[in-house]
């Protein structure tokens, strides 16, 4: 753990010249890295694909978790992290093909991820340029070129986990603002789930799998699911929106190959995704910011992230090959095991006492 006020600060050393630190990729991991470096001193330049800033997965709600471990939020504060959800959720519906549990307490904060002002993305952005951070878009970066964060996402053809789904009108819909859903249930997510959060405008409902890895079919598996009497009850007579079409790639050791050829990974471009539950956001912030502390401080990215994170992906890997496994009767008895109702503190002995 550090502080902000732990970073050496160029500025304070006139005579000193840096080099421009190059960072590939201008996702959620990319913008935080540069954002941190611009604010210690250095000059940036980051380099995407792209042409303008937004999520590849398209705009949706994004969740942080708060029941794991340490205060989702301040955690996110020590490593420079200021911005506010739009919300959070109080009530969590999870489901299996027969049975329910309701958990009653605060479970998960939400950030906006798109195109809009008020989005997590845009507002990164905003700061970057106001920090002095070049940005060189419709450019990809090529593994060889000189760089020194890649944060350019899942490498070519490694994604292993997959969301599917599309965003709808919260005109409309029946879904409460502080309410969220989620569907354990092999039918409609292999190896994962079916989840609905609302939003602002527009609220989300997709699928997200480690088994199926075809997006055209896992789709269709969400329609499925969304056609299901309670999910047709949320939508109401809203409207379906965007697309939610989304990538993400975990490895099992991602510290082991966080740092190659002075290049450092962060984020999904290193495997630093939730192997559990594909909760990203975290992985993306940490990273970020442990990669820019290792550049302005000149110390080791790899000994940062191991005093951070320590087993914390050795575990998750473990129970992901656990659930990967799970059919959907072994998903009946771990969500009747809950009970019809739990609050957070409960659920997080119940997790700790069943790997999840």
């Amino acid at each position: 753990m550090f502080q902000e006020e732990s970073f050496f600060h160029p500025a304070a050393f006139p005579g000193m010249v840096m080099d421009r630190v190059r960072v590939a990729g201008a996702g959620l991991a990319g913008l935080f890295a540069a954002l941190r470096l611009a604010e210690g001193g250095r000059s940036v330049e980051i380099v995407d694909v792209k042409n303008r800033i937004a999520p590849s997965s398209g705009p949706h709600s994004e969740a942080l978790r708060d029941y794991v471990g340490t205060e989702a939020l301040a955690e996110l504060r020590r490593y420079g992290f200021d911005l506010e959800p739009f919300g959070t959720i109080e009530t969590t519906v999870r489901k299996s093909a027969r049975y329910e549990n309701v958990l009653r307490g605060r479970a998960y904060h939400l950030f906006l991820r798109g195109r809009d002002p008020n989005t997590v993305d845009q507002e990164l952005y905003r700061r970057c340029l106001e920090a002095g951070v070049k940005f060189t878009f419709g450019s990809r970066w090529n593994p060889g070129e000189p760089i020194d964060i890649a944060a350019a996402g899942p490498p070519s053809g490694e994604f292993n986990i997959l969301g599917a789904g599309f965003t709808f009108s919260s005109d409309g819909s029946n879904l409460e603002k502080h309410t969220a859903f989620a569907l354990l249930d092999n039918d409609v997510a292999p190896g994962g789930y079916l989840v609905v959060t609302p939003g602002i405008e527009y609220h989300s409902i997709y699928s997200v799998s480690w088994g199926e890895l075809d997006y055209d079919r896992l789709l269709r598996m969400t329609e499925a699911g969304a056609a299901r009497p309670w999910v047709r009850e949320i939508l109401g007579s809203s409207r379906r929106l965007g697309r939610i079409y989304g990538r993400a790639f975990y490895a099992p050791d991602p510290i082991a190959r966080a740092e190659i050829n002075g290049v450092r990974y962060i984020g999904e471009a290193g495997g630093f995704q939730d192997a559990i539950a594909g909760f990203g956001f975290r992985y993306a912030i940490l990273t970020g910011s442990l990669a820019a502390k290792s550049i302005l401080e000149g110390i080791s990215y790899h000994d940062l992230l191991q005093a951070t994170f320590r087993e914390e992906f050795a575990i998750a890997s473990g129970i992901r090959e656990k659930l990967n496994r799970f059919t959907n009767e072994d998903l009946d008895r771990l969500v009747e095991s809950m009970g019809p109702s739990m609050s957070v503190d409960q659920y997080r002995h119940h997790r700790a006492a069943r790997f999840l």
